[in-house]
């Protein structure tokens, strides 16, 4: 009577990476045994491959403005004609633009797996053979990407005073205008 136990496990965990190329297989062969023995083989292949891409980026943007015209003052004249201030404004722009980029190359290491060959002839009666063959690869990605991106806008914008006093005749009397724009622009990509 034969008996006879084979074994094999396999244990693959890809994260998102291919693997290309030829790892040699295991050979397991038992023969010409004697009766009533007992035969075991184990083979264990064993693949451990860690990667970790830690990418932290920090970016502040800080803008200030302010915009003023100035005053209109008249007092104690006869005629006054038109009288104003010329505007005052301010424009600001900002881009900021953060990319990462964690390229995962072919990672070859092991490469495609090709069959285990386990092979028992030729044993004797009442003999117990066993061939164990364990194939495990693994695979430990880490990305770990940390962005902080801060605007800060601070804006003021002040129209000047009309002081007219004490005057006969008076024309147009005008302060210009006070303004402020600001745009921001935040582009943030991650590509792992």
């Amino acid at each position: 009577m034969k008996k006879l136990s084979v074994l094999r496990y396999g244990a693959i965990a890809m994260a998102s990476l291919s693997m290309a190329g030829t790892v040699a297989a295991s050979t397991v062969t038992i023969g010409h045994t004697g009766q009533g023995s007992l035969n075991s083989a184990t083979f264990t292949n064993t693949n451990v491959l860690t990667r970790t891409n830690v990418n932290s980026v920090g970016v502040g943007n800080a803008n200030g403005q302010l915009s003023a015209t100035g005053g209109v003052n008249a007092h104690n004249n006869t005629t006054v004609g038109s009288l104003s201030t010329g505007a005052a404004a301010n424009s600001s722009t900002q881009h900021t633009g953060v990319t990462i980029a964690n390229s995962s190359p072919v990672i070859t290491p092991w490469g495609t797996p090709v069959l285990d060959s386990v092979s028992i002839n030729t044993t004797g009666q009442g003999s117990t053979n066993t061939a164990t063959v364990a194939n495990s690869n693994t695979i430990n990605l880490t990305n770990t990407n940390q962005v902080l991106v801060q605007n800060q806008s601070f804006q003021g914008a002040v129209s000047g005073n009309a002081n007219v006093l004490n005057n006969t005749t008076v024309g147009g009397v005008t302060t210009g205008g006070a303004s402020n724009t600001s745009s921001q622009t935040t582009t943030v990509g991650i590509s792992n």
